[in-house]
């Protein structure tokens, strides 16, 4: 049977003073002095003993059951972790202990004949005691594994009540028995909210009797006064501070986002802190009550953070120091939307956390989780029209990259949200929704974050930078060492941080980034044979998530190696080229290895796998693997890089790339050569470019016997010293080569930078002399021919007629 509610007005009342109610207050009254046996007991703290814990775990196991709630299954999740930590502390403590006595029955040695009764009486002891300890380790081993257990237990179960309910369907917000179950609950759920109510009224009586009011008011007044005027006066102070000790750039800006962010945060919090100081005092809360007042304390400082990231990006009141690349109006139309949503989730969120305090019914969360999920889903879509029609209208082009697809990915995830709670699935609307609304904020936070750690790399580390400059003075360091230790440190630690914001942002219900970041790590290769896979769909969505992710991160990657880090350093570009390639391929290996072990397929039992490539690679595949040996020995010994000039059986050009098995060489006529690569380790290989990176051009002529050969010789000097591509270091020399009965052979030979302009350059100077050889007179000597005649053609054979 349903009632109605007559306190809506209250719960919209808790709702407003749910900023009173979040981090403890720091104004509660002090503890009581403590007397000096309670001061002898704190002296010497004592953890809980073995049976202590596991009361506690069979505690918490009584309380586990199919019809508990996902917050109260979350919390003895968390006791249950508790347990654990604890029997692994005691452990611990344990062993140390068991060290100690194996040391004095060490001191005490074997036993001995006539050796005194005092020493077997300890030995006796000191063995007993060790016997009991080691009893008692391996059941505080077993106690600590069962907690483990049950918590995976109670994950599982989390688990699947998710499951069991996302698939579920109840009345969307379109039916009148969605906003029944809001405001008509059922009795049991009417009477758990009224005593709620009435714990909660009593305590704001407590907070507004006659002797207190006064006080209270004035807190009330000093947290408004804070937000309202004392945020803004703080800013100023933060922009003289950031415009007098930072230098100008990105860091001011980035540094002063990131302080109007936090101190936006900060002041939220304080003034609800206040506030919540003034209502509570000394009073002596409920279970309910504390239970509710801790879970507003993580709703507000959420809403806090919203507010903050929002203030922090959009930068409304500041624009000319705003970080991201918004316009702005549209940073206008879309800067009030955090402190909406955040609002929103205030008002929404305290009936949510008013629900898992009171246990309430199914039927009354799902309503509540679908109120939410609207609220989010419309809030988003809101802004996104807000966005999109002031672009249309100011006629402002999309922004560039990843960026671009934003509007579309969350219109999308939107849709789906809205499509799903209009059908009924509230519940996978609520989880689309939360999870729309967590993986932004922790965007949010990690491109604030990022952006700040480059900029302070840039500004602090960079030699082109004046504090770079004066600190790499100061250490004595070189222009070439500090920008790579800034490339690094910045590369670094954007990795860093967007690996932490991946593992939040995909962070599974009732999981922490700790137990996240451990079920990784000890992600290994199973050993279960490859003809018995036990391989699910899930499985197979995560490794094509993970390959597309790392396929993705290791271009990246490359790229970041080659156009930041590495050309920083005294590397030339064939090894920069072939340092790139080494990391792509290790990265590829290591990808493949993840992902199959994300499939449960080991790599000890590819055996049959290797057995049937070596067959293969008998036959058809030796060439192949030949290849690629090759390559990773072109890329390991470099006897050819990329950028050389080579020439190998009768292909002669630049090496543009070295791959994995052929390399490719570009000819003069800008076609491309693949060779593979065993033939730059079988066949003999002309590197014009490897010992010596100067072209020599080189002209022969051939002249009559009667030449003036000194007006020669300064005719081709001068004509090679005037060309602009040969060099003057080496300078160029002409050569008495011969004296033949043809004529006089001269060489003249000259160099330039690269053997890649001899061609050109020769053509050129041939022109050249030629033409001043014609206007001096001079003709070269034509080519003449020798017959030989054997003598013995001139005779008449003997016996001739």
């Amino acid at each position: 049977m349903q009632h109605d509610l007559r306190s809506p007005i209250v719960i919209g009342l808790l709702a407003l003073l749910a900023l009173c109610f979040t981090v403890p207050a720091w104004a509660q009254a002090a503890p009581a002095t403590p007397t000096p046996a309670t001061t002898e007991q704190a002296a010497e703290p004592q953890g809980p003993t073995l049976d202590e814990l596991s009361d506690q775990l069979d505690l918490v196991r009584q309380k586990v059951s199919v019809n508990a709630n996902d917050d109260l299954l979350s919390n003895l999740r968390q006791s249950a972790l508790q347990v654990q930590n604890q029997a692994d502390t005691l452990s611990a403590a344990q062993a140390v202990e068991l060290q100690h006595l194996g040391d004095q029955l060490n001191i005490l040695g074997p036993v001995l004949p006539d050796e005194p009764p005092n020493f077997a009486s300890q030995r006796k002891t000191l063995t007993a005691r060790k016997t009991a300890l080691i009893k008692d380790q391996s059941d505080t081993n077993l106690l600590s594994q069962s907690a483990r257990n049950l918590a995976t237990q109670i994950f599982s179960l989390r688990r699947s009540l998710f499951d069991s309910q996302i698939s579920a369907r109840s009345a969307s917000p379109l039916s009148p028995v969605f906003w029944s179950n809001l405001i008509r609950p059922t009795d049991d759920d009417v009477g758990h909210i009224r005593g709620l109510i009435d714990d909660v009224h009593a305590v704001v009586s407590a907070a507004l009797a006659p002797g207190k009011r006064v006080v209270f008011g004035a807190i009330v007044v000093g947290a408004v006064l804070l937000w309202a005027v004392g945020r803004r006066l703080l800013e100023r102070l933060l922009i003289k501070i950031m415009i007098r000790w930072l230098p100008e750039g990105r860091l001011r800006r980035s540094a002063l986002a990131l302080a109007i962010g936090l101190l936006t945060i900060a002041i939220i919090c304080v003034s609800a802190s206040l506030l919540r100081g003034a209502v509570v005092g000394d009073a002596q809360l409920s279970d309910n009550t504390a239970n509710l007042f801790d879970q507003l304390q993580t709703l507000v400082v959420f809403c806090a953070f919203v507010v903050g990231l929002g203030r922090a990006l959009c930068m409304v009141a500041y624009p000319s120091w705003r970080l991201t690349p918004l316009p702005d109006e549209i940073a206008a139309a879309v800067g009030r939307f955090p402190a909406v949503l955040a609002l929103a989730l205030l008002v929404i969120g305290t009936q949510e956390r008013i629900n898992s305090v009171i246990a309430s019914s199914l039927a009354l969360t799902v309503a509540v989780n679908g109120l939410t999920a609207l609220a989010i889903a419309l809030t988003y879509l809101f802004a996104l029209w807000r966005y999109r029609r002031t672009r249309r209208r100011l006629g402002l082009e999309r922004p560039a990259g990843i960026a671009r697809l934003l509007p579309f990915v969350v219109g999308a995830w939107v849709g789906l949200s809205l499509l799903a709670l209009l059908c009924g699935y509230l519940t996978l609307a609520y989880f689309l929704a939360v999870k729309l609304l967590w993986m932004s904020v922790v965007a949010a936070t990690a491109y604030l974050l990022i952006a700040c750690l480059g900029d302070v790399c840039e500004t602090l580390l960079s030699p082109k930078q004046p504090g770079g400059a004066a600190l790499g003075a100061a250490l004595g360091l070189s222009e070439r060492h500090q920008a790579q230790a800034s490339t690094l440190l910045a590369g670094v630690g954007r990795t860093l941080l967007l690996l932490g914001a991946i593992l939040l942002a995909f962070l599974p219900s009732g999981s922490s980034p700790g137990e996240l970041l451990a079920r990784l790590t000890q992600m290994g290769l199973t050993d279960q044979p490859l003809g018995k896979l036990n391989i699910l769909p899930g499985d197979i969505l995560l490794a094509l998530a993970l390959l597309a992710g790392g396929l993705y991160s290791l271009r990246v990657l490359k790229e970041w190696l080659g156009e930041r880090l590495l050309p920083e350093t005294n590397m030339d570009a064939g090894m920069r080229a072939s340092l790139v390639t080494l990391v792509g391929y290790v990265g590829f290996v290591v990808l493949a290895a993840i992902v199959m072990s994300t499939l449960n397929i080991s790599l000890t039992n590819l055996t049959w796998v290797v057995s049937a490539l070596s067959v293969g690679i008998g036959f058809g595949l030796q060439a192949i693997v030949q290849n690629f040996i090759s390559g990773l020995i072109l890329l390991t010994e470099r006897p050819v890089k990329v950028g050389d000039w080579v020439s190998l059986a009768g292909v002669e050009g630049d090496i543009r790339r070295i791959n994995v098995r052929a390399t490719e060489i570009q000819m003069g006529d800008r076609s491309t050569v693949i060779v593979p690569n065993s033939q730059f380790i079988t066949q003999n290989v002309r590197n014009v470019t490897m010992g010596n990176a100067l072209g020599v051009v080189g002209i022969s002529l051939t002249l009559p016997l009667d030449t003036d050969v000194t007006l020669i010789r300064e005719l081709l000097l001068k004509a090679f010293t005037e060309h602009e591509a040969i060099l003057d270091t080496p300078a160029p020399s002409v050569t008495f080569k011969d004296l033949t009965t043809t004529g006089l052979i001269i060489s003249v030979s000259g160099y330039v930078n690269s053997p890649r302009s001899v061609g050109g350059a020769r053509s050129d100077l041939l022109f050249t002399v030629l033409g001043r050889l014609r206007e001096m007179g001079v003709v070269l000597s034509a080519p003449q021919s020798m017959v030989l005649i054997s003598e013995g053609q001139n005779k008449a054979p003997e016996g001739g007629a």
